[in-house]
């Protein structure tokens, strides 16, 4: 099995400009809302600013600064930190020496805004590109001089050698004409504060992938033993993903030992408005993964006396790895596709509790095929499902319908997770015939787990789904129900944490 395709996702923090860019585009996110403002860095370049806005002219300053302290992203990122700035970027597969026209010919009339000219990817200047500098500067004190001269040019350099000699040739050719005399061309960058680096990865990681470091097995003692380590913000990405892959081993031998889960737990509900709020309140992201953070809160907050909370605050910081691990999800079932199992697939017993008894088969398939579970299971097993088009609105008398079935959930709910078994392995007949469906008979292997509905994708691989059947409350003649919303977030909540609670222990973690 290729662990790359399993529930446990590796933890991959961009530790360059350029990987951020890549993550940032296929997660869709911008990354200048990743990164972290640099206080003294922003106040330097505030004052680079000033002094160009005030006295004309132009300035360069060589920004010094270890591999991976964060230079590039943090110029890369400026427009983020200053208002009415424009930011060109001089690339590396231009010369050198032709620095100075390009100043000159990206001058915009009457654009008004303060420029920041960023020398690209030559952290590490060449030592032909050390030979020219003298000549450029010599040529860029010119431009410096015209009327399009006034810039801020900012050149990051990782060796000190090399930004002492870019820095000392600046001020030798044209002192505080080229260079700040304060600085004399060279800001020492240090990055981001120590103390911020758990917040920085903490939030890089949430909006790359959705989950913050904990779900990859991280806590805030993984910091204290690292950080003294670490010089900069890369170093201690790297650390970091060295302990997420060494807890991701440890936790992939013990299920590769056993059997690999998808605990999906379905609601069926009568009001597919409140299915749908409580769905959308405890889940993240299309693929309906469970938000832990919600989850999170009912331990934080639930009394000591509650078995598997108990059990949970124990390993409080192992909670988001391992409820990524058992890849638990959340998805609603509306009501009409419910009605539909029962009347298709029903015991009689069950069917005799609807008016209308009976629907064909096709009708069924036809509303589960709709629902984003299933188009999740297509999904899991490598068949293309089309996208989620969302739920249509639902009768009054299919809600009805939906309550004579569910009121024998209470006492047992087998009948209608069967029903609902079946409707889905006739579709699967259809979409995906490889794979098979059991319901309340067969335990997972190494788990002792009996799963209402049970989906083996690939060998030792299953999607455990756990249907709990709910209502909003609301009775009408003929149907009483008690008083109570158990669609609730908190109701759901609950259930979600206790199911969670047996596959974590039945896999033995």
């Amino acid at each position: 099995m290729e662990i790359e395709k399993k529930t446990i996702p590796a933890l991959a923090l961009p530790r360059r400009w350029e990987f951020l860019l890549a993550q940032a585009e296929k997660a869709k996110v911008d990354p200048a809302e990743i990164v972290e403002r640099v206080e003294d860095a922003a106040n330097r370049v505030d004052e680079l600013l000033r002094r160009v806005r005030d006295g004309g002219g132009g300035v360069i300053e060589v920004f010094y600064g270890l591999s991976g302290s964060g230079k590039t992203t943090f110029l890369q990122t400026l427009g983020r930190f200053f208002d009415n700035v424009r930011i060109s970027t001089f690339h590396k597969d231009r010369p050198l020496e032709e620095l100075p026209s390009f100043i000159l010919n990206d001058v915009i009339p009457h654009d008004g805004r303060n420029r920041i000219i960023l020398i690209d990817r030559r952290d590490n200047p060449t030592a032909s590109e050390l030979d020219t500098v003298e000549e450029t500067f010599g040529n860029l004190l010119n431009v410096f001089r015209d009327d399009g001269g006034s810039a801020v040019v900012l050149w990051p350099i990782t060796k000190k050698e090399s930004a002492t000699k870019v820095a000392e040739t600046a001020w030798l050719v044209g002192r505080d004409s080229m260079a700040d005399e304060n600085s004399r061309g060279q800001y020492r960058f240090k990055g981001v504060a120590k103390e911020k680096y758990w917040e920085l990865a903490d939030n890089t990681s949430r909006s790359l992938t959705g989950d913050g470091l904990e779900a990859y097995g991280l806590t805030k003692k993984d910091v204290g033993e690292i950080l003294p380590h670490c010089e900069t913000i890369s170093d201690f990405f790297n650390r970091l993903t060295a302990i997420a892959n060494s807890e991701r081993d440890r936790t992939w031998s013990v299920l590769k030992a056993r059997s690999i889960p998808h605990l999906w737990v379905a609601l069926p509900g009568d009001d597919l408005k409140m299915v749908n709020a409580t769905c959308d309140a405890l889940t993240q992201g299309v693929q309906s993964k469970v938000d832990i953070d919600k989850i999170g809160e009912l331990i934080d907050q639930a009394k000591d006396d509650i078995i598997y909370v108990a059990e949970w605050r124990e390993r409080r910081g192992k909670l988001a790895h391992l409820l990524r691990a058992i890849d638990v999800r959340l998805f609603g079932i509306p009501p009409n596709v419910s009605v539909a199992a029962v009347r298709a697939f029903g015991e009689k017993s069950l069917k005799a509790r609807l008016n209308q008894k009976a629907t064909t088969i096709d009708i069924a398939k036809n509303a589960m095929k709709a629902t984003r579970i299933y188009k999740a299971i297509l999904k899991e097993a490598g068949v293309d499902a089309g996208t989620f088009a969302g739920s249509r609105k639902i009768a009054t008398e299919t809600a009805e319908e939906f309550l004579r079935i569910q009121a024998v959930a209470s006492k047992d709910d087998k009948p209608l997770n069967k029903a609902l078994a079946k409707l889905i392995e006739a579709c699967l007949a259809d979409d995906a015939p490889q794979l098979r469906v059991t319901s309340e008979k067969k335990s997972i292997p190494g788990s002792g787990l009996k799963p209402d509905i049970q989906i083996e994708i690939t060998p030792g691989e299953y999607i455990c789904i756990e249907p709990t059947w709910r209502t909003s409350g609301a009775g009408f003649a003929g149907v009483s129900v008690k008083p109570q919303n158990t669609l609730s977030e908190s109701h759901i909540k609950k259930y979600l944490l206790e199911k969670a609670t047996q596959y974590v222990k039945g896999f033995g973690f």
